[in-house]
């Protein structure tokens, strides 16, 4: 039976915290004993009052090392989770005692990031600059979990992807075009006219499966009655992408039209002559539903809405 929070509260202390991570960073008692400052004994006793804490083993004892089982996975997640928010707490109060604003940690989906996040945090920076800004670029899948862990305290993503989208507050900013785009250099950068079925055979670069972006390619090459591409690269990285299209010539893949157009502009890829009438999930901002937040976190969402108004 798992301990109830009041119990764990009481008996969890910080060097257990330091322990999980360092175990999960090392693998190795000797060497976690001396990340944390403790000796290997003063080390055991403290893994058996986390285990005893939680009434379950979380680490599985090799000649190898030490690894954590599943439930140890989770407490270790979590055990990450409350290091970074007392560090967040920490530089926030710093920031605070130096006269500053606090810190904001964001995150964003590709399709946001020059419409949306780039000229927002210019403006927080005019009328805020004492704020610390950290900024993560990934899917949404990604972003919201970082933020049910408290690693982030706003995502410019779709919550409708969540299996509990629920859980979050959200302000719808923008329903996002898409194009097909090739590396700037490519023969079919100069074409006038291309169908998508034209295409088909072609090397791809597609996101990954579940992702809203993989779901909208798969309508779009139905549509066209095509078959999906039997050899494609999957990946959500912008850069990723962006190295891939110059991987083979006719290499194509599906992106957001501003994020290609910011490419275009510098030659580094183009937007191929197909229009796509289909449209995604709206992205937005979200945030965990209910939660206090932030003066910084409510600056942002001001901006945004005044934005969007």
């Amino acid at each position: 039976m798992i301990t109830s929070i009041d119990a764990i509260l009481r008996r969890l202390r910080g060097n257990h915290v330091a322990l999980l991570i360092a175990l999960d960073d090392h693998g190795s008692l000797r060497k976690a004993a001396h990340q944390v400052s403790l000796s290997q004994p003063a080390t055991t006793k403290s893994l058996r009052e986390i285990e005893a804490m939680f009434g379950a083993g979380l680490f599985a004892r090799s000649p190898r090392g030490i690894v954590p089982n599943e439930l140890g996975r989770c407490v270790i997640r979590h055990a990450r989770a409350v290091r970074s928010e007392i560090g967040a707490l920490r530089d926030e109060l710093a920031a605070i005692l130096r006269g500053g604003g606090g810190t904001l940690a964001i995150g964003a989906v590709m399709g946001s990031m020059p419409e949306w996040l780039t000229p927002i945090l210019r403006s927080m920076r005019e009328v805020q600059p004492d704020i610390s800004v950290e900024v993560w670029e990934d899917n949404s899948s990604r972003l919201l979990s970082m933020l049910d862990q408290r690693v982030l305290d706003a995502v410019i993503g779709r919550p409708s992807i969540s299996v509990h989208p629920d859980a979050y507050d959200f302000l719808p900013l923008e329903i996002e075009e898409v194009c097909f785009v090739v590396d700037g250099g490519d023969a079919l950068a100069r074409a006038k006219k291309v169908k998508l079925a034209e295409l088909a055979g072609n090397p791809w670069i597609v996101p990954q499966a579940a992702l809203p972006m993989r779901s909208l390619l798969e309508q779009l090459f139905d549509d066209a009655g095509v078959p999906f591409p039997r050899y494609a690269i999957e990946t959500s990285s912008t850069f990723a992408t962006l190295s891939l299209l110059r991987s083979g010539p006719g290499t194509i893949a599906l992106m957001p039209l501003k994020v290609a157009q910011y490419f275009e502009e510098h030659g580094m890829m183009a937007v191929l002559p197909i229009k796509v009438e289909r449209r995604g999930a709206p992205y937005g901002i979200a945030t965990r539903r209910g939660a206090t937040l932030t003066q910084p976190v409510q600056r942002f969402i001001e901006l945004c809405m005044a934005k969007k108004a």
